[in-house]
């Protein structure tokens, strides 16, 4: 009798399900941020702000106007109205003295830019988390499924022997019923792995936004341990940063407000109140404006007040997303570890039932045990293996869930 080695019932769940094309982490992590619309949103955002500091630098620049009027008032004092005005002048003006002010709008757009760069690497971090973490979900359930396939291949050519047994009077009718029931239930439960399996891999594509419902084979995913915390680099914690320059550059904006305002201002052209002779009024003017700000209630006091505000409120955000951080880090860490602790016990468990499913199966060919401790034995052997993998599963998630605090 040919007997089937336990070393090569794990290596037969290494099986494709069908010969699709395979899958990874990383494809999905690709489609995911090109195919994302926040992200695409932020790059709108980003050019966006590049066309401000282009307005900007076109302000910079003198304003030409071309004006024109016709006024006819019958009826009106003379005196007042000269019985109409005609006029049809080019002016030119332009604000001078005024490099702080542009200086405070290029690093508001700049600061804008940076705030904007950095909520798209959140998001990109988020995304990537969100994707992994899924794609571990669906990675267990195609793990489960093909183990449980070698498995159910595993009965199916243990009925053919059990069957030769029973004809040959080694067995009972009722053991060969017994494996046939295990049998069907194996092949049950296949069929809901399977439909998990589908279900949890569209959610991928969703997530992704691939419009794909073919049921791919997924590579196992290579998901390394980041280096050690460095919270200055994390984008949460610039965030912080940014803000706090932001609210500065704010509070010299309200500064700026109130400075004197220079510019000067030039024309020339035609201005008559008698259209027949209009060519003896040609002529043109020229001066400066300068606008000094006295009195407006308090005002500047009061928005750098709310400013003063909104950083105590940032100051204390980051002190609690510091004091979090390592915090999180060492939880995970610790998690990690027993983990680990327990996935060791497992394996040298599952040494041990695989050594016990050897054994009995050859009792059960000789047809010196009962059918029933066999059929427990293999039951025993599946639990392990069911909880290895879920150990497997939450330590990927582990090292994911640390990946993205030493990244966001």
């Amino acid at each position: 009798m040919q007997k089937k080695c336990l070393l090569i019932l794990l290596l037969s769940s290494l099986t494709l399900i069908a010969h699709n094309q395979s899958r990874n982490l990383e494809f999905y992590l690709k489609e995911g941020i090109q195919n994302s619309p926040l992200l695409n949103d932020y790059r709108n955002q980003i050019h966006s702000a590049d066309a401000d500091s282009l307005l900007i630098r076109a302000a910079k620049k003198p304003l030409v106007e071309a004006k024109s009027q016709i006024q006819i008032a019958p009826g009106y004092d003379v005196a007042i109205t000269n019985g109409g005005n005609y006029m049809a002048i080019m002016g030119v003006s332009q604000n001078i003295l005024n490099k702080r002010e542009l200086d405070n709008k290029y690093t508001a757009i700049d600061i804008q830019k940076k705030l904007v760069n950095n909520s798209s690497s959140i998001s990109v971090n988020e995304l990537n988390k969100t994707i992994t973490t899924q794609y571990i979900t669906a990675y267990s359930d195609y793990s489960d499924l093909l183990f449980n396939k070698s498995f159910l291949d595993l009965f199916k050519k243990e009925n053919e022997i059990v069957s030769q047994f029973v004809k040959s009077g080694v067995y009972k009718q009722t053991d060969y019923l017994s494996l046939i029931v295990e049998t069907q239930s194996q092949e049950i439960l296949i069929n809901q792995l399977n439909s998990q399996y589908r279900k949890d891999l569209m959610i991928l594509n969703q997530l992704c936004g691939l419009n794909d419902s073919i049921l791919y084979n997924l590579d196992e995913p290579e998901i390394s341990m980041k280096v050690s915390a460095d919270i200055t680099k994390s984008p949460l914690y610039i965030q912080y940063k940014i803000d706090s320059i932001r609210i500065e550059n704010q509070k010299q904006a309200i500064d700026i407000r109130y400075k004197p305002k220079v510019n000067w201002f030039a024309d020339g052209g035609i201005m008559t109140s008698v259209p027949s002779n209009f060519y003896k009024n040609v002529g043109f003017s020229a001066g400066i404006n300068l606008s000094i700000p006295i009195y407006d209630g308090n005002q500047r006091g009061i928005e750098k007040g709310k400013l003063v505000f909104d950083e105590n409120s940032r100051i204390h955000y980051q002190d609690y997303y510091y004091k979090q951080y390592f915090q999180q880090v060492q939880q995970l860490r610790d998690e990690l570890k027993t983990l680990n602790d327990m996935s060791a016990q497992l394996e040298n468990q599952l040494k041990s039932s695989d050594q016990l499913v050897k054994a009995l199966k050859d009792q059960l060919e000789a047809g010196i045990i009962l059918m029933t401790d066999y059929i427990n034995a293999l039951k025993n052997f599946k639990s392990i293996n069911r909880e290895i993998n879920l150990v497997q599963v939450q330590k990927l998630q582990v090292i994911n869930e640390m990946n993205f605090l030493l990244t966001q």
